[in-house]
């Protein structure tokens, strides 16, 4: 170690002591006495100290991190002031000479979803026992629309390189990255802010969002589901107009498996069912269509319906097609098409029983055809829209319409009645002695036909024209008397008209409401093929006694006789007032028949 001789200090130990902490360097500087300093308040002493540490720095070459030198010599005189205890007790004196500037770590990456893919919680249904409903668990919440931000990635940063006290560079340890997310380029895409040093997956469709093993995120605009149960909750879109979208459920067709668990509901535009429904669930749209079985006491409501067997269950719908209805079931719709029914209540406004119907009853409005029916008396085919739940909704809608055009017009006529009244009252008088003065000036008898062009004139206002076509002066008084019942009259017209017109609109509701009363007399009922067993055939409250089937037969009823009667000869006009109503298909499977 180098000793320093000065002026004012006789011998002088000075150290330059290199910390290496975590990496990082710090230097220090230790001085010690050997002997003694003469005066520690001599600025010669201070000096010689600060020229020995420069040495020490030029030595070792530092050149980053130093302390200011008001802070260097502050800590020197710091030194001097305790220089007594120091020289009594030999000890160093030390100070912090440079440090380095530390390198700052990188901050790590992160991924956050802003859509919640998780289950929701099970809706509390007992407060007393925690009892949980786990069918609304909120699938439809994943509903997002075009341009919505899905997820945002933060990217890991690299750090801030630091720099030791020689001028060296530290490196910096950068932060630790996410992997980034697997997504379907298809319908998401990525957005850079170079701002954040962040990118955000956003919407490219509207439509619903998934988390898949193999695809990463994706959006369908249908909602995907391996089955509905506890695990899913219900399925409902509510709003059919934020997205044309579609329930697609995927399972297996083994009899003991059902891809819609029991109770669970499915609501969308279009549903489709691979697989089976259970008890008591629901399903509705406009489109459903459903592969297997749908069991007891479930309800399907749509519009286009197609399934494959109902046990059971109620199925409401406009177009339905059905392999099977078997057990108590009930199909209520308007074009119906089913292959076998057994045991079970089929309303529609046309009903074609493609195979066989088995102890069961068929109603329809216009028009059912069985290619074969067997069974006990139990088993009816009727025609009798009234038994048709849409057919009555409709009838007292007509029922209504009627009455309350009728309600318009006996109103609207109790007004030109009182007008009219009110107008004679007011002006007849004075029109007979008007007509009175021009027959004692003219010495003459005015005819019907005569007074009729007359009040026609007045009608128009045409007094003037009156004047001279009878060369008959009217005095001021007459003339304003004569335009007050012109004006009368054509307020009368006027009135007369719009009574005119609420007749012609009662009247053609009240022709509709008859017609429906007698949708049934134009119904037909075709069985053809071999059938056996008593069938009943009816026309709402007229039955045909229970027979056995052995040919083809068309039924109608004569309304006139109240009977019903096989037709197998007519002309055009029998084939105009019975087939009206039909539709093409019905028609083509009659003609076909008839032919």
């Amino acid at each position: 170690m180098p000793t320093i001789a000065t002026p004012n200090i006789e011998l002088l130990e000075l150290m330059l002591h290199l910390d290496k902490r975590q990496g990082l360097e710090y230097a220090f500087i230790s001085i010690r006495p050997n002997t003694r300093i003469l005066s520690p308040e001599d600025p010669a002493v201070l000096r010689s100290i600060l020229e020995t540490i420069k040495d020490k720095i030029r030595e070792h070459k530092i050149r980053h991190g130093l302390r200011k030198s008001n802070a260097i010599v502050g800590s020197v005189k710091e030194y001097l002031k305790a220089y007594p205890k120091i020289q009594r007790e030999k000890t160093f004196f030390t100070f912090p000479l440079a440090g380095p500037t530390p390198p700052q770590k990188g901050d790590d990456g992160s991924i956050e979803e802003l859509i919640d893919l998780k289950l929701k919680p099970g809706k509390i249904t007992n407060e007393k026992t925690g009892q949980i409903d786990y069918h609304d668990l909120g699938f439809s919440d994943t509903l997002i629309h075009e341009g919505k931000p899905l997820i945002i990635i933060t990217h890991a940063t690299p750090g801030v390189d630091g720099i030791d006290i020689f001028q060296q560079p530290i490196k910096a340890e950068p932060g630790k990255a996410v992997k980034i997310p697997l997504y379907d380029k298809r319908t998401i895409y990525p957005e850079e802010v170079q701002e954040t040093g962040q990118t955000i997956l956003k919407a490219r469709i509207t439509g619903f969002l998934y988390k898949d093993f193999d695809r990463g995120y994706f959006i369908d605009k249908d909602v995907l589901a391996d089955k509905v149960d506890f695990t899913t909750g219900n399925i409902e879109i509510r709003d059919f107009a934020q997205i044309d979208a579609s329930i697609k459920v995927s399972g297996d067709k083994n009899i003991l498996h059902n891809s819609v668990k029991p109770g669970f509901s499915l609501k969308a535009k279009e549903i489709f069912v691979d697989g089976n429904v259970g008890r008591d669930a629901t399903i509705e749209g406009d489109t459903i269509k459903i592969s297997g079985i749908v069991s007891a006491n479930a309800r399907i409501i749509g519009h286009d319906i197609e399934i494959g067997k109902v046990i059971g269950a109620h199925v409401t719908g406009s177009k339905i097609k059905i392999g099977s209805v078997l057990q108590n079931a009930t199909i209520t719709g308007d074009d119906i098409f089913i292959k076998t029914s057994m045991s079970s209540q089929i309303f529609g406004n046309e009903v074609f029983i493609s195979e066989e119907l088995r102890s069961g009853t068929v109603t329809a409005a216009v028009f059912i055809f069985c290619r074969k029916a067997t069974g006990t008396s139990h088993s009816t085919l009727s025609i009798d829209p009234f038994a048709l739940p849409g057919f009555r909704q409709k009838l007292e809608v007509q029922q209504a319409l009627a009455e309350k055009q009728e309600k318009l017009y006996r109103k609207r006529n109790l007004v030109f009645e009182k007008e009219q009244n009110k107008h004679n009252r007011r002006f007849q008088s004075y029109i007979d002695n008007f007509y009175l003065h021009i027959e004692n000036e003219k010495k003459t008898i005015l005819s019907k036909a005569q007074k009729s062009a007359i009040e026609q004139l007045l009608t128009h206002g045409k007094i003037g024209e009156i004047s001279q076509k009878l060369n008959f002066k009217i005095d001021p008084d007459t003339r304003t008397l004569l335009n007050n019942y012109a004006d009368s009259l054509t307020r009368l017209r006027v009135l007369f008209a719009e009574v005119a017109e609420l007749n012609q609109a009662y009247i053609k509701e009240k022709n509709l409401l008859e017609e429906m009363e007698e949708a049934y007399t134009r119904g037909l009922i075709l069985i053809t093929d071999e059938s056996s067993g008593e069938i009943k055939i009816c026309y709402r409250d007229t039955c045909l006694a229970p027979i056995v089937f052995n040919r083809n037969l068309l039924f109608c009823f004569d309304k006139k006789r109240k009977k019903i009667f096989p037709l197998k000869k007519f002309g055009a006009v029998t084939h105009q007032r019975l087939f009206t109503q039909l539709s093409s298909r019905a028609l083509a499977t009659v003609n076909n028949f008839t032919s």
